[in-house]
């Protein structure tokens, strides 16, 4: 049987001119960070993004 060896990890990162990209919150799942994006987009005025990436799963 298959294990997964990794988890999906997702952020929302904001982009401050001069600074570069910044995350503003980890969410939990995709569906969890597109609610936030779309929470963003409609209170802010600097560029958002969903960011993602893959952390190892530690071994107990």
């Amino acid at each position: 049987m298959y294990k997964r060896k990794t988890v999906d990890c997702y952020a929302i990162e904001g982009f401050y001119e001069g600074y570069g990209w910044s995350i503003e919150c980890n969410c939990e799942d995709l569906k969890d960070a597109k609610v936030q994006l779309k929470t963003y987009r409609e209170n802010v005025s600097y560029p958002v993004r969903i960011k993602k990436w893959r952390e190892k799963i530690k071994e107990a």
